[in-house]
């Protein structure tokens, strides 16, 4: 069949393709809302009487996580992500991070979604989908190590404290079940990552002897 009446042959090429285009981005955009709605979103957790053990964020706010349980197989099967965000390295950077997400939960979104490894969907994520998944949310500035405060004058307190904070995590999840895992898995990237090497020979101390790392 031709052209319509009055079109020349590249008019209507033209035509054509721009209708192909628009079914092509209506495809791609319902794809793409579908995944979105298909990703997993899991509320932030606050430790209970954290702050009351000296382990609180820069600006002095609770310390949190977010954990989606696992099931089945991997129902004793936890994975523990440090998140990221670089360091503050004096009085003044930390002072401006505590003002921020990076240095205080109040800041923070309240529900996460999980993706890659922390996601729940076997086909993105084959070896985790079922574990017992954690974020650990990053608010000290110093890769979870830190344990004193620094007074910027006669009202204002840093707090570094992620050691602190590590410790009051790790003993709130040992309560939701890490006490009885059989696999344990902590990862992290950027400042999370070298958390990762600083905290996991403390953890596996912390294990049960049949709990392998």
């Amino acid at each position: 069949m031709g052209p319509p009446r009055g079109w020349t042959l590249p008019a209507a090429a033209v035509a054509t393709a721009g209708v192909a285009s628009v079914v092509a981005t209506i495809i791609l955009s319902a794809a793409a809302a579908d995944v979105v709605e298909e990703r997993l979103t899991v509320p932030m957790t606050i430790v209970a009487g954290a702050a009351s053990a000296g382990a609180v964020c820069l600006d002095g706010s609770p310390p949190a996580y977010h954990l989606h349980g696992g099931s089945g197989a991997g129902a004793r099967s936890w994975l523990l992500q440090f998140e990221g965000g670089g360091w503050c390295n004096d009085v003044r950077s930390c002072a401006e991070r505590a003002g921020t997400r990076r240095g205080s939960t109040r800041l923070m979104a309240k529900a996460e979604s999980f993706s890659g490894i922390l996601s729940n969907r076997p086909a993105m994520n084959p070896d985790f989908y079922n574990w017992n998944r954690v974020k650990l949310r990053y608010c000290d500035g110093g890769s979870f190590m830190g344990d004193s405060a620094v007074y910027i004058n006669s009202s204002s307190v840093l707090y570094f404290s992620g050691q602190r904070i590590w410790d009051a995590i790790v003993a709130d999840l040992l309560r939701k079940g890490l006490a009885r895992a059989d696999k344990v898995l902590l990862s992290g990237c950027s400042a999370g990552g070298l958390a990762t090497f600083f905290h996991c020979d403390g953890l596996k101390q912390r294990l049960g002897a049949a709990a392998t790392e």
